[in-house]
């Protein structure tokens, strides 16, 4: 598989923390950097709160992030139906053709070869609470495409998320799931302000937050290093591997609400890895671990 330029700059180090670092965030960073040298993988980390920039690692290296491009998606969806204050429930048709045969697709195999009408709220549902690649690419259109998502993430001032292409584009010519790429800090910064900012009234708000608080894949990555009583809020990716066994990319974004009442976004984005799955997401989910146990032993 060619690997764009742009991901050749993958072989970098470490970015020391940009903002506030102290003797604890720099033991973060140590923590992680060494727990990664000898992983065969590229891995890419950005851990921020409201305040300070906690961790970086190949924080600013562009990525392909599969399916978490759901999460903007779906605030581009919401973005739009909130400027119209079109309800959430509202009905859109979905032809057979709409449900391609070879991808995931819960929502196909709940309707399959047959017409029908789904409403917005759970078509969101199937895309980010079971990553559905169908619903995903109908809400696309709903959206008015992928630049149309895109273009509405540049108008948040966030500019190292690209979208160019549809589920159905990536599983018909895997090289364009470069063409859907972002920087680890990019993604982190997508979900502060999603969370900090006043985007949405409050029902569209409070549907995207609880569906990624739903999210029900990927639960051996973030969610695993973090209690089960603990808020968490997420958005996953995986991919297939190509003809060497390379992953293409095994990544998670997302948020923690701590007991104290702060919150902090991390993303881990595990790419070009030669490990085995179980492995990627246990990469995961002991990062997840260290930034966790970083915050509670401030407590």
């Amino acid at each position: 598989m060619k690997i764009y330029p742009l991901l050749v700059c993958i072989l970098l180090g470490i970015t020391a923390c940009r903002t506030n670092k102290t003797p604890e965030t720099d033991t973060l960073q140590n923590e992680i950097t060494g727990y990664l040298h000898d992983k065969q993988a590229t891995v890419g980390v950005s851990v921020l709160t409201d305040s300070c920039n906690i961790v970086s690692h190949n924080d600013t290296v562009l990525m392909p992030t599969l399916s978490v491009f759901k999460f903007p998606l779906a605030m581009a969806v919401l973005h739009k139906m909130n400027a119209s204050h079109t309800p959430l429930d509202t009905l859109v048709q979905v032809s057979p053709s709409d449900l391609k045969p070879n991808t995931y697709s819960p929502l196909r195999d709940k309707y399959p070869n047959q017409k029908f009408t789904i409403g917005v709220d759970s078509l969101l549902y199937y895309s980010i609470c079971l990553s559905d690649n169908n619903a995903c690419d109908i809400l696309l259109s709903y959206a008015g495409g992928p630049k149309a998502v895109e273009q509405y993430i540049r108008s948040l001032n966030i500019k190292d998320i690209y979208i160019g292409v549809t589920e159905d584009d990536m599983h018909r010519d895997p090289e364009c799931v470069y063409r859907n790429s972002a920087t680890p800090a990019a993604t982190s910064l997508l979900m502060k302000t999603f969370l900090t900012q006043k985007l949405f009234d409050k029902e569209y708000y409070e549907y995207l937050y609880n569906l990624l608080v739903q999210t029900a894949t990927g639960t051996n990555k973030l969610r695993a290093g973090v209690p089960e009583h603990i808020t968490l809020g997420h958005k996953t990716g995986s991919s297939d591997r190509n003809s060497d066994g390379m992953k293409i990319a095994d990544n998670d974004a997302g948020f923690v609400l701590l007991p104290d009442g702060r919150r902090y976004y991390i993303t881990v984005f595990v790419i070009h890895s030669m490990e085995n799955d179980s492995v990627n997401a246990q990469i995961i989910a002991d990062i997840s671990q260290k930034v966790y146990k970083h915050f509670t032993a401030q407590q």
